[in-house]
């Protein structure tokens, strides 16, 4: 049996591309060490990370960060190396032709698929921040962080429906667990640390701090259940007919900003009016041991976000059976398909509470690296998310990084992260830093560049910086 390769490259990508994102994307130092960020954050680029870090002395009094941004986007649908060889076309006399896929090239595709494959969106922008740094009244920091992602499920049945369709022997699709979550918030940070009065006998100094967030949300999509299956089943006493038969009962809660209606007259904005709100709180621990190596601890994310305005349910339930040919049939399983809506009620999301955990230290600080030129510093992290919601995962996630600067003004960085959801990354980045203004670039999966046939997430941020 044959299908054509441009039906199912269609079914693929049309998932990957739609728009959504959250996480330390916007912390372009950190990125690059593989989001090995927790102790070795500093000034502006501590905040959401760890309060207490805001204080601790570092380049210049004042940082102004000019909107950094980062992108990132991951799918278990299939691999570059799939891609290419499927779905790039033949080259034939200097052009390229579309691919028509046998039966056995989809089944190659089909079994390296999981059984619900998942694809995530993730980006963030720190719209403006500004961070003040003193001695004696300590660290503080203002910043308005932009936050929004997606992510898709969707069951592999659904991609075997794509490419073989409704088969003559008959064909059962089971769609259960495929879902998709998006999200856009927006929080306000206010961030305070300061050196704490205290002795202790193992510390050089400790630093605490405190960050409070008002949080604007702008839209959400929640799915509360999926539980539907589709498919044709010959009649025995006629084997050119058919009985369509499905069973379908889903539940989706949506709350979104005014423009997303298609009846609004309200224009796209940065800032639209919020369909939600909600408060949020940092806390953070930060100390130097005699021994040089410096550990941080915080909990960021602790709250909730209350959508209470343009709350809608999208709903759909009953069955299918439908015997022989039908006018009307396309028409009927759009019905069913789309569902139904009705107004919803206000409901809450957690935000994505998160342990954090971090070491960092100086080559010069350990004896069989002072013999290195420059100065280099490496850093170990561990984050632990309390929850499944807004992008969080409760899997945990270990990361180690590096930042080497031969030249001061050159740093260059590096880390390896593994778990989160993920497969091992490696990551890598690299500034340009003046006394006055820096300039830094990473992607948390360098490794995209050196193996194309195995990457599965592509990672991009980039951002500047001015320090008096």
């Amino acid at each position: 049996m044959k299908s054509n390769l441009s039906v199912l490259t269609i079914v693929l990508f049309s998932v990957v591309l739609h728009k959504v994102i959250a996480g330390d994307l916007s912390n372009i130092r950190g990125v690059g060490m593989g989001r090995t960020i927790n102790a070795a954050s500093r000034g502006v680029d501590a905040l959401g990370i760890n309060p207490a870090n805001i204080a601790i002395p570092d380049q210049g009094n004042f940082n102004l960060n000019l909107a950094p941004i980062g992108l990132r986007v991951s799918t278990e649908l299939l691999d570059y190396g799939l891609y290419k060889e499927y779905f790039t076309g033949i080259d034939s006399v200097g052009k390229r032709w579309p691919k028509r896929l046998e039966s056995a090239d989809i089944d190659k595709i089909l079994s390296q698929m999981p059984d619900l494959p998942k694809t995530r969106v993730e980006a963030e922008m720190m719209v403006g921040g500004v961070s003040f740094q003193n001695l004696i009244v300590g660290g503080i920091g203002f910043a308005f962080i932009e936050h929004a992602g997606a992510a898709i499920t969707l069951s592999k049945d659904f991609f075997r429906m794509a490419a073989f369709g409704l088969e003559p022997a008959g064909s059962v699709y089971m769609f259960n667990g495929t879902e998709a979550t998006a999200w856009w918030y927006g929080e306000f940070n206010v961030s305070y640390g300061r050196k704490l009065p205290v002795d202790i006998k193992f510390l050089k100094d400790l630093y605490a701090g405190i960050g409070i967030k008002i949080i604007q949300g702008y839209g959400i999509s929640l799915p509360r259940s999926q539980k539907s299956s589709f498919g044709n089943y010959p009649d025995p006493t006629n084997p050119v007919q058919y009985t369509l038969r499905g069973n379908i009962d889903f539940l989706t809660t949506h709350a979104g900003v005014d423009f997303m209606s298609e009846n609004s007259h309200v224009k796209a904005s940065l800032f639209p009016p919020p369909v939600g709100k909600g408060t949020g709180f940092d806390i953070g621990l930060s100390g130097e041991l005699i021994n040089g190596v410096r550990i941080a601890v915080s909990v960021t994310d602790i709250g909730k976000i209350t959508w209470d305005k343009n709350v809608i349910e999208s709903y759909g339930s009953g069955a299918i059976n439908i015997t022989g040919a039908s006018n009307n049939l396309e028409d009927t399983l759009k019905s069913v398909f789309k569902g139904k809506t009705r107004p919803g009620e206000a409901f809450d999301t957690n935000l994505p509470t998160a342990l954090r955990l971090g070491f960092v230290t100086e080559a010069s600080d350990i004896p069989y690296l002072k013999f290195l030129p420059g100065n280099l510093i490496l850093a170990l992290d561990y984050l632990q998310g309390f929850n499944e919601s807004l992008g969080n995962t409760t899997k945990p996630r270990f990361s180690l990084g590096a930042e080497y600067r031969v030249f001061h003004v050159l740093p260059l960085r590096t880390g390896l992260a593994f778990g989160g959801g993920d497969k091992l990354r490696w990551a890598f980045g690299f500034g340009l830093d003046l006394r006055y203004f820096s300039l830094d670039f990473a992607t948390d999966n360098f490794g995209m560049f050196f193996s194309p046939k195995s990457f599965q997430v592509v990672s991009l941020s980039l951002g500047m910086k001015v320090r008096v």
